[in-house]
């Protein structure tokens, strides 16, 4: 009687080692795959972090340029205004100098 409990015992362990190492394997596996993305995060975090830099590098230096710019626009604006000035006057010499001779 004791060795037919021992047989169905043993028939229980074997049955449940059965079933549990193909849950230990998938754990193994589920835990790999965890590790993984958990890479995976990291470095897009990094990347993000990256990138958000660039951004802002972007933006400085976007600011500069534009401010460059906004300067050398103000610089052309004046000459076009000097030398419209010196265009008038000019024609105005000219006209006086035309009404003069007559």
């Amino acid at each position: 009687m004791v060795s037919l409990v021992d047989g169905v015992l043993l028939a229980a362990l074997v049955g449940t080692t059965a079933c549990v190492l193909p849950l230990y394997l998938k754990l193994k596996r589920l835990d790999r795959a965890q590790a993984e993305y958990g890479r995976a995060v990291a470095a897009s975090g990094h990347a993000l972090a990256s990138a958000g830099e660039a951004v802002r590098n972007f933006t400085g230096e976007g600011r500069e340029i534009l401010e460059a710019l906004s300067a050398k626009i103000e610089e052309a604006r004046a000459t076009i205004d000097a030398l419209e000035a010196g265009r008038r006057a000019a024609a105005r010499d000219a006209t006086a100098r035309d009404a003069a001779k007559t």
